[in-house]
């Protein structure tokens, strides 16, 4: 198998297919989903005591390289489920044919594989593009650190206000908020407005995951949402949803308690049940697997080539994260720009593909975006996108698994929660290695935080693990845009 070859979810070996047999896992797509659930995620095992198995999206690239403009035609479609459930009056007939058009795309591109995949995908985009259906003056909210990118890509199919959670450290910004995602691995979330006014309008609050599986996080946001400013109108988007009768019966209480609507919408949606005492069985799963060399995914002692790329204030604008408010995304010219500069880079060093570009954590909507820039500047080449986590799982290579090959480093940004490790998957094993990998980590990271006194011996941990799983790896630094402690003076109006 090439690098980076998709594995089919249609007539093929599912990637949720191992443990689905060895933990009685099922998962059923209802008769009225967009899309079959096996064609969005496969499963693997956590290393988590609170819940077993993870949902392993095939259109996000948080865990598994896949192509951007597949990741960016899935959000934009997701954008466009939810302008449809708010029953928008642009959305007549030809809207309609659009949507269905786009549906049968993406269905298409996650089923095909080889030469015609490329086609796939430039038609899926083609068909996505003319899906932006503007909804102002609504506020989009995703949750981190998975759905960030996803999050900012719905609010820019809505033309809308974005905002995500986060657990990173903010000195001088008070959160506004905080709610708990209980079965997760790191639980808080917290909202850090610079804007004071960012939930005062009366349009719909949408917020955006990549999967429900009971609904509490999002109930718990609701709650703490409405709790600050009350809405009419809450629009749940996810990629999947696979709540219960009973989990999906809580949400129309909590409507009926608040007194609002609650509307719900995902690319696909069906039911998942989990076999008896799974936790102790997948336990015991993984205490029988062989051990995995952590952070290995190339002979010991090898090491690739570091580079890196500074751009500064005077190359683009200074990024301001999305976790303190935003109305709109990086300027297009600022994107071509950072991938262009990639690109010479690139070329300059003679780096080989495939290329793979990684964000970092929360930082991932720029990144894809470059990455889909880059694809073009680079013809022939593999370009693919995924980022770093935090999320531990269990690496298994095998075609019916969904993570094959595992990274593990220690974290370098500073968080609500402190250090700990971080991990980047589906770089080695039978994905193959990457020739390349470009890695932006947060901007404002700055050449010190990633060569520490001597370069042989003081890199960061996230590069040395880099270097381990690539030929050459590109460090983007990029400026940022720091916003002061909060005083009031900013709106979400403002350009």
């Amino acid at each position: 198998m090439s690098v980076f070859e998709p594995r089919l979810t249609a007539n093929s070996n599912w990637t949720g297919d191992f443990v689905a047999r060895q933990l009685d896992v099922r998962i059923r797509t209802a008769p009225d989903s967009a899309f079959a659930v096996e064609d969005l995620v496969g499963l693997a095992l956590r290393r988590n005591p609170k819940r077993a198995h993870l949902l392993v999206s095939t259109v996000l690239a948080k865990h598994v390289p896949t192509e951007p403009a597949l990741v960016m035609a899935a959000g934009t479609l997701l954008g466009a489920f939810i302008a449809s459930e708010l029953c928008l009056p642009t959305h007549d007939a030809e809207t309609s044919r659009s949507l269905a058009v786009a549906t049968a795309a993406l269905t298409t591109a996650l089923r095909t594989s080889g030469t015609d995949r490329h086609n796939a995908i430039t038609a899926l985009g083609d068909a996505a593009a003319g899906l932006h259906t503007r909804v102002p003056d609504a506020v989009v909210l995703g949750y981190a650190e998975t759905a960030t990118g996803l999050g900012r890509l719905v609010a820019n199919a809505l033309g809308a206000y974005y905002i995500h959670s986060t657990r990173q450290a903010t000195p001088g910004i008070e959160s506004v908020a905080g709610f708990e995602e209980g079965h997760s691995h790191a639980t808080s979330h917290a909202m850090v407005p610079t804007d004071p006014h960012w939930l005062d309008g009366d349009g719909p609050v949408v917020l955006v995951d990549d999967e429900f599986s009971t609904g509490s996080t999002v109930i718990n946001t609701i709650r703490e949402l409405h709790a600050l400013v009350p809405h009419s109108d809450y629009v749940v988007a996810a990629l999947i949803d696979l709540r219960s009768t009973a989990d999906r019966a809580r949400f129309a209480d909590l409507a009926a308690e608040l007194g609002c609507s609650i509307v719900v919408t995902a690319l696909g949606t069906g039911e998942i049940s989990l076999g008896n005492d799974i936790i102790e069985r997948a336990a015991a799963l993984i205490a029988e697997l062989p051990p995995v060399p952590a952070g290995e995914a190339a002979p010991a002692g090898a090491r690739g080539r570091l580079a890196m790329l500074e751009l500064t204030d005077a190359d683009i604008a200074p990024i301001r994260s999305d976790r303190y408010g935003n109305m709109a995304p990086p300027p297009e010219e600022d994107v071509a720009a950072v991938a262009g500069q990639v690109a010479a880079l690139l070329a300059a060093q003679e780096c080989r593909g495939p290329f793979a570009v990684l964000g970092c954590e929360e930082n991932m909507y720029l990144p894809v975006a470059v990455a889909n820039v880059l694809a073009g500047l680079l013809p022939g080449e593999q370009v693919r996108f995924s980022s770093t986590t935090r999320s531990p799982i269990v690496p298994i290579d095998r075609a019916d698994y969904a993570i094959a090959g595992a990274l593990s480093f220690a974290s370098h940004d500073a968080t609500l929660d402190g250090p700990g490790s971080r991990f980047a998957y589906n770089l080695s094993g039978t994905h193959g290695r990457p020739g390349t990998i470009v890695l932006f980590p947060e901007p404002g990271t700055g050449r010190r935080d990633v060569l520490a006194g001597n370069p042989a011996a003081g890199l960061d941990p996230l590069a040395v693990a880099m270097t381990k799983a690539a030929d050459d790896v590109v460090v983007v630094l990029l400026p940022a845009d720091l916003p002061p402690a909060t005083d009031g003076n900013s709106s979400k109006d403002a350009p």
